[in-house]
C-alpha cells in the first residue's frame, strides 16, 4: 500500500512516503513554505526517488487540523485534487494525535496543544491503554478522552489530571498555567508526516476511508474574517 502523508497542520509543512507500515522518505519544508506549489514539488520528487508513479498511489493521508488554519485547508484541498487525480483513497488523520506520538515512551497521559492565536489553546488529552507495546498498532496506543476542543491555558491544567506530558507549541502560550506538569522540550513540538503516514495508513487498513467530497479540516472555530464579520454584525 503507497501511501502520501500531508502534514502542514503545524508551523512547518512537510510529506510523507510510506509503503504499507514502512517509512520511505519524510521531507520537512522550512518554516512558511506550505502553500500547495511546496507541497506539491515536494512530493512529486519524494516520489522520483522512490521510483513510484504519483498517478498509482493507494492512500492519501492527510493532515486534518487543528491547527493552520491555511496549512490545513491546503493539504485538504491538495488531497481533494489527488484522489480525483490519481483515484487514491483519502484518510483524514486527527493532527493532535499526530502529535501526541512525539510523547516519552513513559508517559501515560499525555495533552497535545497548539497556540490558537486569538486566545486559547488548542488541545486534545490522551491516555495510554493498558498493555500496549511496540508491537501495538499506533492507533489503538493511546484514547482520545477529551478534545479536540478550544480551552484557556487554566482551565486544561484543572481538567489535566497530573501526571502528565504536555506537548506543542502551545506549551509557550500555557506555560505559566501548566507549570505542574511535564512540559516536553521544543524539538519535540512538531507534528511530524511519518507520523501522519502510519496512522494513515492503520486507518486504511481498517477501511476508515473519508470521502473526499465531504472532507473538512477541524477548524474547531471560525476564521478571523469570519469572526470580525460576526462582530461588525452582532452575531
Amino acid at each position: 500500500m503507497r501511501i502520501l502523508a500531508l502534514e502542514t497542520s503545524d508551523a512547518r509543512g512537510g510529506i510523507a512516503l510510506a509503503d504499507g507500515p514502512d517509512l520511505v522518505e519524510e521531507v520537512r519544508l522550512a518554516e512558511g513554505l506550505r502553500h500547495g506549489r511546496d507541497l506539491v514539488l515536494s512530493a512529486r520528487a519524494a516520489c522520483e526517488r522512490a521510483g513510484w508513479d504519483p498517478r498509482r498511489l493507494d492512500v492519501v493521508a492527510v493532515s486534518i487540523g487543528p491547527g493552520s488554519f491555511t496549512g490545513v485547508r491546503i493539504a485538504v484541498v491538495l488531497a481533494k485534487v489527488l484522489a480525483w487525480d490519481t483515484g487514491a483513497r483519502v484518510v483524514g488523520v486527527p493532527s493532535l494525535r499526530v502529535l501526541a506520538e512525539n510523547a516519552p515512551a513513559g508517559c501515560g497521559r499525555v495533552a497535545a496543544v497548539r497556540d490558537a492565536k486569538r486566545g486559547g489553546l488548542f488541545a486534545s488529552i490522551f491516555e495510554r491503554r493498558p498493555g500496549t507495546s511496540a508491537a501495538t498498532p499506533r492507533l489503538e496506543a493511546f484514547a482520545e478522552v477529551f478534545g479536540p476542543a478550544l480551552i484557556e491555558p487554566e482551565d486544561l491544567a484543572r481538567r489535566l489530571a497530573p501526571p502528565a506530558c504536555v506537548l506543542g507549541h502551545g506549551v509557550e502560550k500555557g506555560r505559566a498555567a501548566l507549570a505542574g506538569f511535564d512540559l516536553a522540550p521544543a524539538e519535540s513540538w512538531d507534528a511530524r508526516p511519518g507520523v501522519a503516514a502510519r496512522l494513515g495508513g492503520e486507518l486504511a487498513a481498517r477501511g476508515e476511508f473519508a470521502d473526499p467530497l465531504r472532507l473538512e479540516p477541524v477548524y474547531i472555530r471560525p476564521p478571523e474574517a469570519e469572526e470580525i464579520w460576526q462582530r461588525r454584525h452582532g452575531r
